[in-house]
């Protein structure tokens, strides 16, 4: 289902980073977003109405609230600013941006 190539993450405690660093960071993060964009019908099925994250150290883990998903990076090592989490609604609302909305 899901193929991750695992990276050593860029260390984030350093008050300073390099330009090379910070793009790496960013197109790591990129990365994991667009691996759950691409599985999201897959993930949907087998994790439906919880949450998903993949950490900055390539962890992938799955729980019923965010809470929980930030326990499980933590305890695997992983800086969460720098991953992604996403809730997996099998039913979202559907939204109108209110710039739409005529006046009346």
């Amino acid at each position: 289902m899901l193929t991750i190539q695992k990276r050593k993450p860029v260390v984030p405690q350093r008050p300073t980073k390099s330009e090379d660093d910070v793009q790496t960071m960013v197109r790591d993060w990129d990365e994991r977003a667009e691996i759950l964009r691409e599985n999201h019908t897959e993930l949907i099925a087998k994790y439906p109405d919880q949450w998903v994250a993949i950490g900055d150290n390539w962890q992938f883990v799955a729980a019923a609230t965010h809470a929980e998903v930030a326990e499980k990076l933590k305890e695997g090592g992983a800086f969460l600013p720098h991953s992604v989490i996403k809730r997996l609604e099998t039913n979202p609302k559907r939204r109108i941006p209110t710039a739409w909305r005529r006046r009346t």
